[in-house]
């Protein structure tokens, strides 16, 4: 733990730098779309987030499946970390996406959207996840989790693909990214930092939350012996 602490730190400060100079570019550097307007800069947020939630629930996937193979108690906290921290970023996909739509479509939500009803229920998923985590028989805990864990994050191609479940002329949710969409060089820019920074805020959470639940481990274990004497 030690040895890692100026790594970490190091992560901290980058990814600071990261999120000021995305910031500074989305609000300060890219003009305002033509159709949408300032509303269209929430595009940096929900895309980013929804890429470093995808990443998260990836880690979820493998440490899982390491956990259910080994029993390794570091996967399991891995998947622990990487599944809470991947629950903040869909909270903040779908809570920008619904700004957004409202703003396009004049409507918060569309049941007939495949791509938003499969990532609600991806939401639902690690809601459950993280409900488990927090307040199901301790001894059973890991093994469910990592059995939910690896469900969820299994869903993840049905909801990158859900878009083309639909034909062009049918679909609400945009293919910016697939169809050239971001025509300005700044907007491009702004696209790669602020993704690059929420991954990299995404790993720092993670890895803080790793910490936290070592040491929560930790404490407990120390429990335990003074109990036995």
């Amino acid at each position: 733990m030690i040895k890692s602490a100026p790594a970490f730190a190091l992560l901290g400060v980058t990814t600071l730098l990261l999120v000021a100079a995305s910031h500074y570019l989305v609000f300060m550097v890219v003009p305002n779309e033509a159709v949408m307007g300032a509303v269209q800069r929430v595009f940096y947020f929900h895309v980013g987030a929804a890429l470093s939630c995808y990443a998260a629930f990836g880690a979820v996937f493998a440490a899982s499946l390491a956990f259910l193979a080994t029993g390794s108690r570091k996967a399991d906290r891995i998947a622990a970390a990487c599944g809470e921290v991947g629950f903040v970023l869909c909270t903040i996909v779908l809570v920008t996406g619904m700004i957004w739509g409202h703003s396009a479509w004049n409507t918060w939500f569309r049941w007939e959207e495949p791509r938003l009803v499969t990532f609600l229920v991806l939401w639902l998923i690690f809601l459950a996840f993280t409900v488990l985590r927090n307040f199901s028989e301790p001894a059973k805990t890991a093994v469910h989790s990592a059995i939910l864990g690896i469900l969820g994050a299994a869903s993840v191609p049905l909801v990158y693909v859900s878009i083309k479940f639909l034909p062009a002329s049918a679909r609400l949710h945009p293919e910016v990214i697939e169809r050239g969409g971001l025509k300005d060089p700044s907007y491009w820019w702004a696209f790669g930092l602020s993704t690059v920074a929420l991954l990299s805020l995404t790993a720092y959470l993670a890895w803080l939350r790793y910490r936290i639940e070592s040491a929560h481990e930790g404490v407990t274990l120390i429990g335990v012996e003074e109990e036995k004497r």
